[in-house]
């Protein structure tokens, strides 16, 4: 479709090919090259399209028009100023553009007596959206947040600008995670007048903006700042910087807001956010940089978490870095390995490929053992995909899932196929046998979880509660508490007993790939599509910390016996190992060509086995 720009068209809605709309006749290209397709937004100053450049291959764009509100037509004093704050946006966005966290502006020009601004299209969706829709962020993600964003500000002011409208809706995420400052338009050069005193224009947005901005038009560093710590309080409460405020006593209300709702943070973030806030101008941090170095803890005696602020490194004390190495590369199957296991002796693994096959292998040899085929499979026309196999826990039988909506018991030492479970409607993603070896769990694309005895294969009950996708599973040591991660973004507890919902997680962003317990039964990791890894209390469902070492999807994770290390896998290609204690990364595994599907650790603690998209198994060993 192409959207006329015309203001006053009826019908602006065009088929995507033609150069004048059919209802008013206006040109449909700006500068020949520049197409709307629909309408973004609205404000007094003009309206906002999504667009795309043809002389780039149909690039993503934004149209910015200049359309001020009849109100401000009819007042020469505020046109003028929106005609400045208009143009004052694009010099901002020329002179800033070149920072990969601020939109790039890509031209500025006048058609048809209208004023148009063209920059480029963030992808990704405002941090008041993500709010609505996913809830108030945790303290981790408000750690983020102000290491990935105070940079940003540090640069616009060290070119000499005030922002003076930051808030969640001007603070977009990339679909890669990374968070891009919008919205110059009303921001301010800092010069020596503005500085000390001057009085300037009065803007910003009620609730965020400081006193000194709103009442007298000054703008400062320290004005943005704030704004950017009402801005975590917003997100980290839920609830509109105004209901926060108690202004006859001249104070933030803010964390008793949090113990309220029994929400407890650090006290390091609850000092970094009050300094941020406070009144008076003198009071607060006066630059971005000495916001991150109480982050970083270089001049402060605020610390902060090293695996949250900062990329991870490599620790050279860490005696587990050491040593690590592939030994063996296995070959066998013909497509992705989804899925792999160990047997309860340490001896032997168990893969499910999208060849159609399960394949046993010797773990010190590497050598293969046997191949096991569904006997109503590809050949057949019936799609048998395993995506899921673990063993017994007696070591002799072998339990799938895979596409075909089957779970398969198989007899590996002949090769049988002993029975078939059928109860779901789609897929099986994910299979999770107890400690006891009694109880069979498993998840699938029908969103629903089902519980089996597993020597009688019989259906004991069926878990519902998450709106799409179940695609991870993880029992807990002693065999009460099962753990279930979906496409809804969320992790459920369950008691495995009876059934019974216990509490759901909701700290990540994106899908959720892959949870497991520790050994203590007290810790629950997650791996998500939001490239992170969170660890949390799983009685209490607090996080503990978050992961931020992957540049992609974390597709699996894993914790040793001993309880001590984490594992990690991505789309990446590549296998973290974390200390579980501080969260510091230990070393990083690369080899595989593509995606990483599951990573395991053998009970001795000794070998690492990892498949992948690029359908390798490769063992590691920790000499």
């Amino acid at each position: 479709m192409s959207y006329c720009l015309n203001p006053s068209c009826q019908k602006p809605q065009n088929p995507a090919h033609g150069n004048f709309c059919l209802n008013c006749g206006s040109k449909l290209l700006l500068k020949q090259r520049y197409q709307a397709i629909s309408q973004l937004g609205e404000g007094g100053f003009g309206k906002t399209y999504r667009a795309v450049d043809q002389d780039r291959l149909n690039e993503a764009c934004v149209i910015k028009q200049f359309s001020p509100s009849l109100e401000i037509q009819g007042n020469s004093q505020a046109l003028n100023k929106a005609i400045e704050l208009f143009n004052q946006e694009a010099i901002r966005l020329y002179e800033l553009g070149k920072n990969d966290r601020i939109p790039n502006m890509l031209a500025y020009f006048e058609q048809d007596k209208q004023l148009y601004l063209v920059q480029e299209f963030v992808d990704g969706q405002n941090l008041l959206k993500e709010l609505e829709q996913y809830g108030a962020f945790h303290e981790s993600l408000i750690w983020q947040l102000l290491a990935d964003l105070l940079p940003v500000v540090k640069f616009i002011h060290e070119h000499g600008v005030i922002h003076r409208d930051i808030k969640p809706e001007n603070i977009m995420r990339r679909h890669d995670r990374t968070l891009v400052l919008i919205d110059f338009g009303i921001s301010k050069q800092a010069s020596s007048t503005i500085i000390s005193g001057s009085r300037g224009t009065m803007a910003g947005t009620p609730g965020y903006a400081p006193d000194e901005q709103l009442r007298f038009g000054e703008a400062y560093p320290a004005s943005d700042l704030y704004a950017l710590g009402v801005t975590c309080i917003h997100l980290m409460t839920g609830t509109h910087p105004s209901n926060l405020y108690n202004a006859w006593e001249s104070r933030w209300l803010w964390q008793e807001h949090l113990r309220n709702a029994g929400i407890t943070i650090s006290n390091q973030l609850i000092a970094i956010l009050e300094k941020l806030v406070k009144d008076r101008v003198g009071d607060r941090y006066q630059s971005a940089n000495h916001v991150l170095k109480d982050l970083n803890g270089t001049t402060s005696s605020v610390e902060i978490p090293s695996t949250i602020i900062s990329k991870p490194t490599t620790s050279p004390q860490t005696p587990s870095s050491q040593g690590w190495r592939c030994i063996h590369t296995l070959t066998g199957h013909a497509a992705s390995v989804r899925s792999i296991a160990i047997s309860p002796d340490g001896q032997t693994i168990v893969s499910g490929s999208d060849d159609n096959t399960i394949k046993l292998w010797h773990l010190n040899s590497g050598s293969l053992k046997s191949t096991l085929t569904s006997p109503s499979g590809f050949f057949k026309g019936e799609l048998t995909w395993f995506t899921a196999v673990t063993f017994s826990r007696d070591g002799q039988t072998i339990v799938s899932g895979s596409l075909d909506k089957f779970i398969k018991l198989w007899d590996w030492s002949s090769g049988k196929q002993l029975r078939k479970l059928k109860a779901h409607s789609d897929r099986v993603n994910a299979i999770a046998i107890s400690p006891d070896g009694q109880t069979l769990v498993s998840g699938s694309r029908d969103n629903t979880i089902k519980v089996w005895n597993l020597p009688t294969s019989q259906l004991i009950r069926n878990l519902t509660g998450h709106s799409n996708s179940v695609c991870t599973l993880a029992i807990s040591p002693d065999g009460q508490t099962l753990a279930s991660g979906s496409w809804d973004n969320t992790i459920k507890i369950w008691n495995l007993l009876n059934g019974k919902l216990l509490r759901t997680f909701t700290g990540h962003l994106d899908w959720v790939y892959s949870v497991a317990i520790s050994p203590d039964g007290r810790t629950l990791v997650s791996g998500s599509r939001d490239n992170t890894i969170h660890l949390w209390h799983i009685d209490s469902g607090t996080m503990i910390r978050s992961l931020t070492g992957h540049s992609d999807w974390v597709t699996t994770v894993a914790i040793n016996p001993q309880g001590n290390l984490l594992l990690s896998g991505s789309r990446d290609k590549t296998i973290k190992l974390w200390d579980v204690g501080n969260g510091q990364l230990i070393d990083t595994f690369t080899g595989h060509l593509d995606l990483i599907h599951a990573v395991v650790i053998s009970p001795d603690g000794r070998s690492i086995i990892s498949s992948s998209n690029d359908g390798a198994i490769k063992i590691w060993r920790c000499d």
